[in-house]
């Protein structure tokens, strides 16, 4: 089931942003509650593996029983939002009108335990493995303010599996753009993913040109955006039914903010491995039809 704050966690670089709301709350609960689980590559297993959330609990002292207490920090949480949902309650038999009480997530009692926690995750095969992000909760937003293995390190493998059909010049130039996303740095990821974008499309010009399917005069006069909805069959539907991906990129080297080039990204880094992917499907099955007509012919040699 998709949770908003592990997507967030996952796809996120450094000092990324998500905002806690009332919609959402249910959401944070699960996840400080190790009620979630995260599908992505394991560093040590060196494959993609299933991890599971790890409970976060609350600590505090009772001095008048000198012992240590505890509970789990989602129950805090939960419990905080029945009462705000019992404050704001309206009285049928009052008739005085009272202020609705703002909306929060956490009250003093668990303030200090989730300003900052580390949110952790094991691997199912083995929970030797480890998938940690640490996060400060200010107010009502999260901000992602570390991670091991890094975004990097988990998204390099899943390139690996392109690298027949990606150049090594765009190889090299996407793991930069994955690495600055991972330090925080939107703007210049942008810049490598633009060009990345541009040759990838030039690539698909150049299969169409060679199929015939487009004229190589006819198709350089057009507009990039124009140019990629031509290129229909040999980019993937997504990508040539929104052809603005191409404007967005180029947006985030001239007009959007940090923030925002960082909260896009992932969105973009996946509509390229879309592209890959659609390759690398077509090479394997390209390569697999080629190995079965040489089996046939070697039997039909055999039987002659």
């Amino acid at each position: 089931m998709s949770n908003v704050f592990t997507d967030f966690l996952l796809n996120s670089g450094l000092y990324g942003i998500q905002e806690i709301t009332k919609d959402n709350i249910e959401e944070l609960e699960d996840l400080v509650d190790g009620n979630v689980k995260i599908d992505c590559y394991c560093k040590s297993c060196q494959e993609k593996r299933i991890h599971k959330g790890i409970p976060i609990i609350q600590f505090w002292v009772d001095e008048e029983h000198d012992s240590i207490d505890r509970q789990p920090l989602a129950e805090g949480i939960k419990s905080y939002q029945r009462i705000l949902a019992l404050d704001n309650t309206p009285n049928p038999s009052s008739t005085t009108h009272r202020q609705e009480e703002k909306w929060g997530w956490i009250n003093w009692q668990i303030e200090e335990d989730a300003r900052i926690m580390v949110i952790k995750f094991v691997c199912t095969m083995d929970e030797s493995h480890h998938l940690d992000f640490v996060v400060i909760a200010d107010q009502n937003r999260m901000i992602k303010i570390g991670q091991y293995p890094s975004v990097a390190d988990l998204d390099f493998p899943e390139l690996k599996e392109y690298k027949k059909v990606l150049s090594e010049e765009d190889m090299k130039e996407m793991k930069r753009a994955i690495g600055l996303n991972a330090q925080g740095i939107g703007v210049g990821s942008y810049v490598y993913l633009r060009r990345i974008v541009e040759r990838l499309i030039y690539k698909a010009q150049d299969m169409a040109i060679a199929d015939g399917t487009v004229k190589q005069e006819n198709i350089e006069k057009l507009r990039v955006v124009d140019r990629i909805k031509e290129l229909k069959g040999y980019l993937p539907d997504m990508f040539t039914s929104n052809p603005t991906i191409y404007g967005i990129v180029s947006k985030g080297i001239h007009e959007l903010s940090e923030e925002e080039c960082l909260q896009f990204f992932p969105v973009l880094r996946d509509s390229i491995f879309m592209i890959l992917e659609k390759w690398e499907e077509e090479r394997r099955k390209t390569e697999n039809e080629k190995k079965l007509a040489a089996s046939i012919s070697k039997i039909a040699s055999t039987i002659k």
